[in-house]
């Protein structure tokens, strides 16, 4: 009797320690979130798993055994401590028991009994009921636990999170082979601030060079895409006193200040430097191109 009481209060604690857990942020994914209870729920249902298989195993074996030696006229011992577990949450009756609850229904010569059902399986019956009011309580009641449509949302926070996180990461994977011309009004205007900050004392506040060649007309020196300005400002020029500057900014700010730069072409400074270099003419038709028009107007605003 004990052996029930134990079981049945262990099943009945098993909802109490699904939800027994402390409060998580609402943008933590479910699987993060109840991580430590879907471990231990598994390990639960593998060990009780593994436990009735290793019972019927050894029932099997031990009525085997028992049949072997009653048919060779063995004295059988009296049923072991397993035995009368296992006969116990199962309430198998005894052939004198049995007798009294044979029915009137016989087929084939093969007779039914009028049994109850095993405690085992009223032990399960019961578990629902209790796990349902624990569940109907946590979800919608309560609302200790989030429902399906609070989780999506939930999950689509934390995913995003994520993805911000990620795309935090991918600005510093920029190089000179796959850095694009940025256009944003933020991006150009950080790269407008940092030129102002390191730049203008070689090549001047409006590009028009000084120490440094001119940047508003087409003619360069080591290239006029906005790869080869990502080059020359990250790994600078040594032989003409302009240093690396890779390790004061990292690849989006070059990226910004290349950029900034790229849209300074065309532009009208005063007393401009004369042309150095050779002649860049940008590719008719490309993205590059097209955005001329924009980008006058966006660097006129900058200025």
């Amino acid at each position: 009797m004990n052996i029930k009481k134990i079981l049945m209060a262990f099943f009945l604690m098993i909802p109490g320690i699904t939800w027994a857990q402390s409060e998580a942020s609402e943008t933590v994914g479910y699987f993060e979130q109840y991580q430590l209870e879907i471990v231990l729920g598994l390990v639960v249902v593998v060990c009780l798993v593994a436990l009735l298989v290793l019972f019927v195993a050894l029932y099997t074996i031990q009525s085997l055994v028992r049949l072997d030696k009653e048919s060779k006229g063995e004295l059988v011992q009296e049923d072991s401590a397993f035995t009368g577990i296992w006969n116990s949450i199962n309430d198998f009756k005894s052939e004198e028991e049995e007798e009294a609850l044979l029915t009137d229904h016989e087929y084939d010569g093969i007779k039914e009994l009028d049994n109850d059902l095993p405690p085992w399986w009223l032990w399960g019956f019961y578990f629902t009921i209790a796990f349902s009011v624990v569940y109907l309580a946590a979800y919608h009641v309560f609302q200790w636990a989030p429902l399906q449509d609070e989780e999506y949302k939930n999950e689509m926070a934390a995913a995003k999170i994520e993805v911000e996180k990620f795309l935090a990461t991918q600005e510093n994977l920029v190089d000179e082979t796959n850095v694009e011309l940025l256009l944003a009004d933020t991006d150009l205007t950080s790269g407008k601030n940092m030129y102002d900050a390191n730049c203008v004392a070689c090549h001047g506040s409006e590009g028009q060079g000084g120490v440094g060649p001119n940047l508003t007309d087409k003619y360069w020196k080591h290239g006029g895409d906005i790869k080869d300005i990502f080059k020359s400002i990250k790994y600078g020029i040594p032989e003409k006193g302009m240093i690396s500057w890779q390790n004061q900014f990292n690849p989006k700010k070059i990226q910004q200040i290349a950029s900034y730069i790229y849209t300074m072409e065309g532009t009208n400074p005063s007393n401009p430097k004369d042309p150095e270099g050779e002649l860049f003419e940008r590719e008719a038709g490309s993205e590059e191109s097209d955005t001329t028009a924009v980008v006058e107007d966006q660097v006129s605003l900058l200025q």
